[in-house]
């Protein structure tokens, strides 16, 4: 345990008086709990530091190893431990702080930020943002800055969603569709109208860490799939349907954060018959669905009583117009509205606003294609400089999946990079705890705000960290 001897002995003594404290129906474990976790959120136990073995714990308090046992897997679930097989249990770094680790919170002057999945921002977008703003401006009636009623969003809004998901070859109905604050906010909105604590939901092995971030606010129990190049094992997903009660599968079908996989119509047919068999419902993520030029039809749109069907303008259009669309199973939605009226109320209506003048006029389309166009060239300069280490890529992706060389670990070459004045990011913010393969590799996103030039300039930079040998004894 990290500290001295004093410390260690502070804390097991106020867990000592909380387990003594015990009275009524409340039993010791909780209030266990209770009392590890309170140390967490003071701050007294700090990220990292391992905590007592189990069996020490247990003679301390004068309580049962099973007890103690009890509260470690508690305090795991919520995510505010770890336990490690052979290691200990150490207190878990809070998500937003664990992120930092990873992807860059700030922008970097010096560093080519290759770890946040953006969109390429071109002069064009500038343009078209002026343009909509001006227009906008001339206009003496703006119900949309004074909207405070419609939570599910204006009926234009949601008429100009439908048309949109319908080119993405997603069936809607205005009635069972909501405006959300992005793809991030609707994943949400589904999770928490549908998932009790203690439920089981599965994902990818490698999915968003918005996702993993859910389940801990959430306290559902998450656990990763089996995948390859082509997403999720249909195998897999009956097998843990088949052998314990699975709420939902959360998915990403379409160039999967972060390994890039784009899941072909065979094996989504696949996964929604099991899927309808088990009675599980589906939440599926398609906020990269716009980007490729031959959309695939979505698992939703082949279930669509039992999905949850989310996308957005962030990742193919514009990266602040942060709208999103969202729909329901029928027999949901009134729930779902409920959930989005108690957590934000409604979506930013004059950002809706905006990404319905530009679903009506073409401008969303026609900078999708500019997207596509910016983004295939990019892509060709990773392929060409990187190849043979591409596990996951496509012409119109915001990211590439890299293998990392042997002779290298992950946290070290990110490390190494940063030294080098680039980011990327490891596979760990995207590992479902539980998932015992980590993968030896790195996400690079092609949406960092440099010119061609320097962006093919930093890959070979990558390429040359790459095809050197580590130092002996890593240091940060």
């Amino acid at each position: 345990m990290v500290g001295n001897a004093t410390r260690r002995r502070t804390v097991i003594d106020d867990w000592r008086t909380a387990v003594r404290a015990v009275h009524g129906v409340e039993s010791k474990y909780k209030r266990l709990v209770k009392a590890i976790a309170g140390d967490i959120e003071a701050a007294v136990l700090r990220p990292g530091t391992r905590l007592p073995p189990q069996r020490d714990v247990a003679a301390e308090l004068e309580i049962s190893v099973q007890t103690v046992t009890n509260a470690y897997k508690e305090l795991e679930r919520q995510g505010l431990i770890r336990c490690e097989v052979g290691r200990g249990s150490f207190v878990a770094p809070r998500v937003t702080e664990k992120m930092a680790n990873y992807m860059l919170d700030t922008a970097e002057r010096s560093v080519i930020d290759f770890s946040i999945a953006r969109i390429i921002h071109t002069p064009e977008h500038d343009a078209m943002w002026r343009k909509v703003c001006a227009t906008l401006a001339k206009i003496e009636d703006q119900p949309w800055i004074r909207a405070f009623r419609p939570i599910a969003g204006f009926e234009h809004h949601r008429r100009a969603a439908v048309d949109w998901l319908a080119r993405l070859g997603m069936p809607a109905s205005a009635d069972t569709l909501l405006v959300t604050n992005g793809a991030a906010h609707g994943i949400f909105l589904a999770l928490a109208s549908l998932v009790r604590p203690g439920d089981t939901v599965v994902c990818e092995s490698l999915t968003d860490h918005g996702v993993i971030g859910s389940a801990n606010v959430l306290g559902f129990t998450l656990k990763g799939l089996e995948i390859d190049e082509f997403g999720i094992h249909p195998e897999h997903f009956e097998e843990l349907c088949d052998s314990e009660r699975v709420t939902a599968l959360v998915c990403t079908p379409t160039l999967n954060n972060p390994t890039v996989a784009l899941m072909p119509e065979s094996r989504r047919r696949a996964i929604a018959r099991i899927a309808e068999r088990y009675g599980v419902y589906v939440i599926e993520d398609d906020v990269y669905g716009p980007l490729p030029a031959k959309p695939l039809p979505p698992i939703s749109s082949m279930i669509p009583e039992l999905s949850f069907y989310c996308t957005s303008m962030t990742k193919s259009v514009l990266a602040g117009l942060r709208i999103g669309y969202l729909t329901t199973p029928r027999r949901l939605a009134l729930r779902t509205e409920s959930t989005l009226r108690v957590s934000s109320w409604m979506a930013t209506s004059p950002m809706a606003e905006i990404a319905t003048r530009w679903i009506d006029d073409g401008t969303a389309a026609r900078l999708v294609q500019l997207q596509r166009e910016h983004l295939a060239r990019r892509q060709t300069l990773v392929k060409q400089i990187l190849g043979p280490y591409i596990e996951g890529s496509h012409p119109h992706a915001l990211s590439a999946w890299l293998r990392v060389p042997e002779h290298w670990q992950a946290d070290h070459l990110v490390r190494a990079l940063r030294k080098r004045d680039i980011a990327v990011t490891s596979p760990d913010p995207f590992l479902v705890r539980g998932v015992e393969s980590r993968p030896n590799a790195v996400r690079l996103c092609v949406g960092a705000e440099v010119s061609d030039e320097v962006f093919a300039q930093a890959v070979k930079t990558v390429l040359e960290v790459f095809e050197q040998y580590p130092q002996i004894h890593p240091v940060d």
